[in-house]
């Protein structure tokens, strides 16, 4: 599990330099800061004697006054050294994590939200950030004024300071039956943001749907609930904080009466002077802040705690990976599905097969079509054969490699899949065109792909052509320009197989003929799930899928005389 300590091994080890300098400049200016009481001390130890100079008084002042310039000189590079490590360490940490994600299997990431996901490498994250700058800042300053404080303290009377620090030794204990309950309320807290998060990107994200079906008032009513744990628990902390840290500067009071009462008494006789006293005061003003501070630091600490527990499952979730060792296929094929079965994880002990003992190969330049009922499976193949979900070792073969002996990434790279909802980014025509392809494609290659996807004359239409932004998943954009422009990219990568799940489902009937034509005349192997009877007919075999099984298949004519229904189907 990953921990604040594996954390700071991977992250901010390499920025140790930045941390000394400003622990150094750190404990200068508490050097500095203590100096100070010991001039107030002499300028008051002088007026009570009557024997102190004009000269020398200013002579003090004037140490007080550069002591003090000093002291923020000090302070400044010292924050500044611990802090900067801290951004570093979040930057750092942010692209790492997002990276690991990119490289998770699917099934790992469909264990969280999309906005809980988005949370935990971006809150969380930036809560760590807060414990290895802010808390460290404060840990170090804690330590080096609560050693040279004592010490000072310690040198001008043993019995009072013992005194003093009696109150400090209760507030320690009180803290270790507190802390328990606060990560508690801490963690309560952080998956809620989480949740509400989640609840949030999903309603932008389909806010079309809510707007289609006047069913504001109802997400309204969701957010308003997450919102409200978020409230709850985020008040929780704070109420248990307010309480806390009172009482903290409460028992520091403790300490300041002692000092009065004994101190006093020991000034009366004779043990200590006026300054001395002075001096004992202002040293637990100066401890009281970073004693307080301790609240603070453990409050971090705990939620820094928590969201290490929400990251490590990002962490720790093992990457796609493959499997070296698995022997070839003997069948000379571009494609070969051998007895595939799966199961989603989820539905596992429920005895329903997704995919049903389904085998089937595909010849270069071979274009079979898949058609079926809605829920027989047609996706769930194509997610088998590109591994966004992992098949069954020996049961898929991609030019005799069983694909789970491939690395995921060069697979995708030879297999292009184009969904019927088109994935489309905010940016420019030409840019998402141009997206993930190395190297980039040039702009007659953009041209001939266009023509090729039937896409060219509606981009020749635009304001901006090329440079035309088409809005967040293409929102400025009809259903049918959208699927062409994903065909348009898939031409652009010149893959050996393409699988197209129901891609000319929102094209004309002419644009479609094209299409067909088009693939016709490169000679493109590739499957394509579609209702349409055009492109079914246009397929060298059609496969009918039901209930995860091939119960049929042939020519799509041949297919429709023994089942009726998929003509009905297809028109």
């Amino acid at each position: 599990m990953l921990t604040l300590s594996s954390f700071a091994r991977r992250f901010a080890l390499g920025l140790w330099p930045w941390y000394l300098a400003g622990s150094l400049f750190l404990a200068v200016t508490n050097l500095i800061t203590l100096e100070i009481p010991q001039l107030a001390k002499n300028i008051v130890n002088g007026l009570d004697a009557g024997n102190l100079e004009q000269q020398v008084l200013v002579g003090f002042a004037q140490g007080i006054v550069l002591l003090g310039l000093l002291q923020i000189a000090a302070r400044s590079l010292s924050r500044i050294l611990i802090f900067w490590p801290g951004r570093q360490l979040e930057a750092t940490s942010k692209s790492a994590l997002f990276n690991k994600a990119m490289r998770l299997p699917q099934l790992s990431l469909d264990k969280f939200g999309m906005g809980d996901l988005i949370s935990r490498l971006s809150n969380d994250l930036s809560q760590v950030r807060v414990f290895f700058a802010f808390a460290v800042l404060q840990a170090l300053n804690l330590a080096f004024l609560s050693v040279f404080t004592i010490y000072k303290m310690l040198s001008v009377h043993v019995t009072l300071t013992l005194l003093c620090l009696i109150p400090i030794g209760v507030m320690l204990v009180i803290t270790q039956f507190i802390m328990p309950k606060l990560a508690k309320y801490s963690k309560e807290n952080q998956e809620a943001i989480g949740s509400l998060t989640n609840r949030v990107t999903e309603a932008f994200t389909n806010i079309h749907v809510i707007q289609n079906n006047s069913i504001e008032d109802t997400f309204q009513r969701r957010v308003d609930e997450e919102n409200e744990k978020v409230y709850t628990t985020n008040m929780n902390v704070v109420v248990f904080r307010t309480l806390f840290f009172p009482l903290l500067t409460s028992l520091t009071g403790v300490s300041q009466m002692f000092v009065l009462a004994f101190g006093g008494f020991q000034v009366f006789q004779g043990n200590i002077t006026v300054g001395d006293l002075l001096a004992f005061n202002i040293y637990l003003a100066y401890l009281a802040f970073p004693l307080t501070s301790l609240g603070i630091i453990l409050s971090i600490y705990q939620r820094s705690k928590t969201a290490m527990a929400r990251i490590s499952p990002i962490d720790e979730a093992p990457a796609e990976s493959c499997n070296k060792d698995l022997k070839n296929d003997d069948k000379d094929c571009l494609l070969h599905i051998k007895g595939l079965n799966y199961t989603y994880p989820q539905s596992e002990g429920l005895g329903t097969k997704v995919i049903d003992n389904i085998s089937f190969e595909l010849r270069e330049g071979e274009k079979i079509g898949v058609c079926g009922p809605v829920g027989s499976g047609k996706s769930t193949l194509f997610n088998l054969i590109t591994r966004v979900y992992d098949p069954p070792e020996q049961s898929v073969f991609f030019k005799g490699q069983d694909i789970c002996s491939l690395e995921p990434k060069v697979l995708r790279k030879s297999v292009a899949y184009a969904l019927q909802s088109a994935q489309l980014f905010s940016d420019s025509i030409e840019k998402n065109l141009q997206f993930g392809i190395d190297p980039e494609p040039s702009f007659e290659e953009l041209e001939k792909a266009a023509k090729a996807a039937e896409i060219a004359d509606d981009i020749a239409q635009f304001d901006k052509q090329w440079q035309t932004q088409i809005g967040e998943k293409g929102v400025r954009l009809s259903g049918g320009q959208k699927q062409r422009l994903a065909l348009a990219r898939i031409f652009l990568r010149k893959p050996p197989l393409m699988l197209l799940d129901d891609i000319l489902s929102a094209v004309d009937n002419h644009t479609e003929q094209s299409l067909i034509e088009y693939l016709d005349q490169n000679k493109q192997s590739m499957i394509i799930s579609s209702h349409r009877t055009s492109v079914l007919r246009a397929c060298d075999r059609v496969l009918l899928l039901e209930k995860g099984s091939i119960i049929d298949e042939g020519l799509f004519d041949e297919l429709a005389e023994r089942h009726p229904h998929i003509r009905e189907d297809s028109h």
